[in-house]
């Protein structure tokens, strides 16, 4: 017998009971046999979350000690905090008569325990402790219902104390998850700018106790802070103790000494200001589509986040690059649980996990360039692309409308919010890469391309510019883009006129050797595909006869072929498509992904970098490669080209090739300009697109030698 029965003198009556009770159980399992029997059924309970049956395995002293309802709230709030996904045990048999639980109740015959609990969290947290099983007697109520009065039973029951939760844990203390927050990455521009950061931001409020006339604090302070009196008055009735500090005002990124000044001589009053660190975008709206935006967390948002360490009240990346990247942004956070008296000081740690730095985010973007791109864009609705085409590093990704980013952490007014979400022209569509319109005339380096290539032409090889084209017949009739006959043109000077007639013919022709020629090559120009820019972006559409009668139920005719020449029909692109081709061009012919981010670095740790991918040689020749950028040379430089009279005098030796487009879902015209520069070495590459207009060359031609006159390297 255990040595905790030899000290203790059970009455015949009692151990008469006892042998009753077992007779009567029959195996129940809900009436232990032995103290290992309410050890395993307690665990076991414990494992299915099924607190408040745990509740009816304890002894009467111990439910009289604590209720079934807040028995039951501790252990879902302790889970809760703990990030407790389940438990595993093992019992051991007797534990030593000198454990805690033993020395608490003599009576108790203690059973050793291997507890594992996991957590979404710490991970595994291994306890061995001692579980006290007393042989008690115990009323037992009748069934609902019956006649039969209550029994008393000798049966074994489970002296609780907290501890068996965390062996850290007592009577008086409490357990609470401390959390280690790494400081989020920092988003820098390619000369090191910070264009997304944690800064300390200044916050002035007022210390009630230190006010020693409250309403001469608020009047002067609202003056200061060009507030009205009332919202002062209203956050310093904050039901907080007297000797919290109120925070009335986060001040704004770049806030001057001088500024801080006038609050800091209001200490008299009660006034201080104090650091806060908050996400903050120096240059406002500038990148913001591709920057992105912070949002709370939400309750779905935690179901996921809880178990990183994340609460109520944190901010992650809703948008953009912040959402993208949100776990190199925001690193591992760590934590320490611990048991904490009333006071909110730590007793007693039980786990911890130490967190991980953040990673830094090194973009090709350069905010100079970024700023001039939506200087040049202005107010129009339309996108900026800038690229180097000499490592494809994109230099500027510009959309209008935008949006601050910062007021979506110091919180929008319902005005404001309204305002952006009702808006018709979608400010927070990421234009140039989410935008995908039929690329008009840009398309014809492709369709020339494909002719000299596959079509049996060369670029001595001529075609009419008359004003209509009736390649398909009488009946298909179709017009050039100008009323007058220009003459025979080579491929070169189709695109300096961007002659519609020439590409139609040509379209013709492949369509006639195979109508999925046109396709495939619009498809190896980078087309129907997303860029692989790293961040969110629209494919496309590539339109093929496989496609139409999958999509549509429709064969593919000859006229789908001839519109696809002039970059019209169902073929859509993105402008960052759009640029990327011409970037290829202006280079060594090589399709490559787009360089937006540079590296990634890791603080006292490793650095990953990114180079610009090349996704395929354009099938193309050199020759038909010098054709293709003779013809752009010619649409800025040549008196017939269409951009001619924008160019004039212009300070770089630019090529380039302008384009609208016929849109009848959209309801509009769009129109591109897109031109790289200097021709012998380009080093920049700009292209402008605008969601309404009506010609390509006068509306956005000026706006790209604008950014080609500013940045071009001599």
């Amino acid at each position: 017998m255990p040595s905790a029965f030899r000290r203790r003198l059970l009455p015949a009556l009692l151990l008469s009971l006892a042998v009753l009770a077992g007779a009567c159980s029959g195996g129940n399992s809900s009436t232990p046999d032995s103290a290992g029997d309410a050890g395993e059924r307690f665990f076991s309970l414990w494992q299915k979350k099924d607190y408040s049956a745990m509740y009816d395995l304890l002894t009467v002293q111990a439910q009289a000690a604590i209720s079934r309802e807040k028995f039951v709230g501790r252990y879902e709030a302790i889970t809760d905090e703990a990030t407790i996904t389940g438990i595993d045990f093992e019992l051991s048999g007797q534990a030593d008569s000198g454990t805690p639980a033993a020395k608490s109740n003599p009576d108790a015959e203690p059973i050793a325990v291997k507890v594992t609990i996991h957590t979404a969290f710490f991970g595994d947290i291994v306890q061995q402790n001692s579980l006290p099983a007393v042989h008690q007697l115990v009323t037992i109520p009748p069934k609902e219902g019956s006649n039969k009065k209550p029994q008393e039973k000798v049966l074994w029951r489970i002296d609780w104390k907290p501890s068996l939760i965390f062996k850290e844990l007592d009577d008086k203390s409490l357990v609470h998850r401390f959390a280690r927050v790494p400081k989020r990455g920092t988003i820098f521009d390619r000369n090191g700018q910070p264009l997304a950061a944690d800064f300390d931001l200044p916050v002035v409020g007022v210390v009630p106790d230190l006010m020693t006339d409250r309403e001469r604090t608020i009047s002067t302070l609202a003056g200061a802070l060009g507030m009205p009196a009332s919202d002062v008055r209203a956050k310093t009735n904050a039901n907080v103790p007297s000797y919290y500090f109120i925070p009335i005002k986060t001040l704004p990124f770049g806030t001057t000494d001088q500024q801080l000044q006038t609050f800091y001589d209001l200490k008299d009053l009660g006034v201080l200001v104090q650091p806060k660190t908050q996400r903050v975008y120096p240059f406002s709206d500038s990148a913001a589509h591709i920057l992105g935006y912070m949002k709370e967390v939400s309750a779905d948002d935690l179901k996921q986040l809880s178990a990183q360490g994340f609460s109520e009240g944190d901010f992650i990346g809703a948008d953009g690059l912040e959402a993208q990247f949100q776990t190199e942004l925001s690193g591992k956070r760590g934590g320490v649980l611990a048991t904490i008296a009333p006071e909110g000081n730590i007793v007693r740690t039980i786990a911890q996990k130490d967190a991980q730095p953040a990673q830094d985010i090194y973009l090709a973007l350069d905010i100079n360039v970024q700023q001039a791109a939506e200087a040049a864009l202005g107010q129009r609705v339309g996108s900026a692309v800038v690229m180097d085409p000499r490592d494809n590093s994109v230099l500027a990704l510009a959309s209008y409308p935008r949006f601050d980013p910062n007021g979506f952490i110091q919180g929008l007014t319902s005005d404001q919010a309204s305002s952006l979400l009702n808006d018709t022209r979608r400010p927070f569509l990421n234009r140039p890469l989410l935008a995908a319109y039929p690329p008009g005339s840009t398309f014809k380096v492709v369709t020339g391309s494909a002719g000299l290539e596959r079509g049996g032409y060369t670029p001595g090889s001529t075609f009419p510019c008359t004003p209509t084209w009736s390649g398909l017949g009488p009946a298909f009739v179709k017009a050039n883009w100008q009323s007058i006959d220009r003459g025979p043109l080579t491929i070169a000077g189709g695109l300096m006129a961007s002659c519609n007639p020439v590409f139609y013919q040509v379209a013709l022709t492949l369509d006639g050797i195979d109508t999925k020629l046109l396709p495939q090559f619009a498809h190896d120009f980078g087309f129907g595909a997303p860029t692989g820019i790293g961040i969110d972006e629209a494919a496309g559409l590539d339109p093929t006869p496989d496609w139409k009668r999958k999509e549509l139920g429709e064969d593919w005719f000859s006229g789908d072929t001839v519109n696809m020449g002039i970059g019209q029909g169902f073929l859509l692109a993105t402008p960052m498509q759009i640029a990327n081709m011409y970037s290829a061009l202006a280079s060594n012919a090589d399709l490559r992904k787009p360089l937006l981010i540079k590296k990634l670095v890791t603080p006292n740790g490793p650095t990953k970098e990114f180079t610009a991918d090349v996704i395929r040689h354009l099938p193309i020749s050199d020759t038909t490669l010098a054709t293709v950028r003779e013809g752009l040379r010619r649409v800025v430089q040549d008196p017939g080209g269409t951009s001619y009279q924008v160019f004039v005098g212009a300070r770089v030796d630019a090529a380039g090739k302008s384009g609208t487009a016929e849109d009848l879902a959209f309801g509009a015209d769009h129109v591109f300009f897109v031109a790289f520069a200097n021709r012998s070495n380009p080093s920049i590459l700009a292209l402008i697109s605008l969601e309404e207009g009506k010609s390509g060359s006068a509306e956005a031609g000026p706006r790209v030698r604008q950014i080609l006159e500013t940045f071009v390297s001599s």
